[in-house]
């Protein structure tokens, strides 16, 4: 995939994807292995915001069936499926565990051993024709030391057992959101980073393109697409405001999630548990509320979350304080005093945002939207060539994809192709059986790398790893971890820079390599990157000190943890 902006300029387009997070990356692959020509640009780096800040969980909706909404259970089941599939390197099968109570009704054996089998019924077929390592089994249902010899330090008298069934867990959701622009851009698509949409073209009541500025060298464009997607997530709003059109309402209200990356606190199993907290109401008095938590074994860590807060700023100011953190590991002890953490135990901090509901008699209170919008604004407003997508959960990313390619075919007069994401195998994920897939390379590869970091590529990068090997033939040094605090090679920044459009330090640490999405790597790891990006990209001394302290700021801890990535 390579970054060239004047591929933008010289075609029209049949569609133009405003935003590189997990839905947009998903529409222009849909819309790409359609047949159209598409285009898409991110104003900062693919996947820098929300999508790269999940729970790293694809839920196969269990929570919906309290609701009884088997249509919701089901569509999450198959997307979850389709993720097991398509990226049998990046997703793989996660044990989660709930405890159950003698005295609360929804939470008891009964209630959630019927969920959990109800839920195995519902996803009858989900094994159907998948590799036998990503094999989701049927739940179980534990009495109270079943449950203790699995999760211990459970200490709640009321709890008399529990549930287990299988979800499915991104290990690199960073990677997982390239591959479907990888494979869109190996398709045909264009896609580029760091290219800023300012305002949309306009002709006749419609919009025929956008002029955007390429944000590392100042260069304004136009590009001009026969339909326009704003699939901006939390900037859809601010982007159409530039239209200036009367009746464009807002579509998305803001609320935060916030997610911790802790020292490992269960090894095999995720953990669901219900939490405690004080809750503000509006009139200023407080009254205890309950929530449930999870806590997920992720590349030697734990993830917990999720922790979702009502917002009113602008999407650029993110930022959590140290009061909200330590509020978070205060709960997470409660909840589970096992868990002991201390604040140096906490690595990381995954934020970002999802859209809720309007909520006027409790404003405190999110209330999630469940299912991703698409808003035709001819409808809205008599504007054509312009649709805005708000995705909101990463597991149904493809399917409003789908959907959205549907729509647009519906709007060029076009007949729509058979949507084939579902099956249709990613960059890197062409893989027919995992286990043979990773024992044939390690046999084939072992020599030129040590186990353990050829491993780490296969996981991170399935199939296309080969890519990396030249690098290592052309300089052996690359073959080796840059520092000793990092498993991540020279060879997998060269590639990120000269294979996947890195242009920053921030690409490599956080979104191209897993240097630093778990915790902060050593200055003199990120130095190390720097360097190495410094003679493929031409930056001086000055430079290499910038891209270091920017890559600091992502990070709220001021304690580096020192740690193998």
């Amino acid at each position: 995939m390579k970054r060239n902006i004047s591929h933008l300029t010289n075609q029209q387009f049949d569609v133009l994807v405003i935003g590189g997070g997990i839905t947009g990356a998903n529409i222009a692959w849909d819309a790409t292995l359609r047949g159209l020509r598409v285009a898409l640009v991110e104003k900062n780096d693919f996947g820098g915001a929300t999508s790269s800040n999940s729970l790293k969980t694809v839920h196969g909706g269990l929570r919906y069936l309290q609701d009884a909404n088997f249509r919701l259970v089901r569509k999450m089941i198959k997307e979850r499926q389709a993720y097991l599939r398509i990226a049998p390197h990046l997703v793989r099968p996660l044990p989660v565990i709930m405890p159950t109570y003698k005295n609360k009704l929804m939470h008891s054996k009964l209630a959630l051993g019927t969920a959990v089998k109800l839920n195995d019924l519902a996803g009858y077929d989900r094994n159907a024709g998948m590799d036998p390592a990503r094999i989701l089994p049927n739940s179980r249902i534990f009495s109270r030391s079943q449950l203790e010899s699995r999760i211990p330090g459970l200490h709640d008298e009321a709890i008399n057992g529990g549930v287990m069934w299988h979800d499915a867990q991104v290990v690199n959701t960073e990677r997982f959101l390239l591959s479907f622009l990888l494979s869109a851009a190996e398709a045909g698509a264009v896609v580029a980073n760091y290219v800023r949409v300012v305002e949309f073209l306009l002709e006749r009541g419609r919009v025929s393109g956008v002029t955007a500025v390429d944000e590392l060298t100042g260069q304004a464009v136009d590009i001009q697409a026969r339909i326009v997607v704003n699939a901006a997530g939390p900037w859809v709003d601010e982007l159409l405001q530039t239209l200036g059109t009367e009746g464009v309402t807002p579509k998305f209200r803001l609320s935060t999630a916030m997610n911790l990356v802790t020292r490992q606190i269960l090894p095999d199993h995720a953990l669901g548990i219900k939490s405690h907290f004080m809750h503000v109401l509006p009139d200023g008095s407080a009254e205890k509320r309950s929530r449930m938590l999870f806590i997920a074994p992720w590349r030697g860590y734990s993830i917990a979350g999720t922790i979702h807060t009502p917002y009113q700023g602008s999407a650029n100011d993110n930022w959590v304080t140290e009061r909200a953190i330590a509020d978070f590991v205060e709960e997470l002890n409660r909840a589970y005093p096992r868990a002991a953490l201390q604040h140096e135990d906490v690595y990381h901090v995954h934020r970002g945002f999802l859209p809720m509901l309007p909520n006027d008699t409790d404003p405190a209170t999110v209330k999630l939207v469940r299912e991703g919008r698409i808003f035709d604004h001819y409808a809205e407003s008599g504007l054509t060539g312009l649709l805005t997508v708000v995705g909101v959960k990463f597991t149904t990313a493809r399917f409003l994809a789908e959907k959205t390619v549907n729509v647009i075919f519906h709007k060029l007069q076009r007949p729509s192709p058979a949507c084939k994401t579902a099956t249709t195998q990613l960059y890197g994920g062409q893989i027919r059986h995992y286990d043979t897939f990773v024992a044939a390379a390690m046999e084939r590869w072992s020599v030129e790398m040590p186990p353990f970091q050829l491993h780490r590529l296969l996981t991170n990068y399935g199939s296309s790893h080969r890519y990396l090997l030249p690098y290592i033939s052309e300089n052996q040094a690359w073959a080796q971890p840059l520092t000793e605090d990092t498993a991540v090679t020279g060879a997998e920044v060269i590639h990120a820079v000269r294979a996947e459009t890195a242009r920053k330090l921030s690409d490599v640490v956080l979104r191209r390599t897993d240097m630093g999405s778990a915790s902060k790597p050593s200055n003199e790891c990120l130095e190390a990157a720097a360097r190495l990006m410094a003679l493929e990209l031409g930056w001086d001394e000055k430079r290499v000190e910038k891209e270091v302290k920017e890559v600091e700021t992502n990070y709220y801890l001021p304690d580096t943890h020192s740690a193998k990535h």
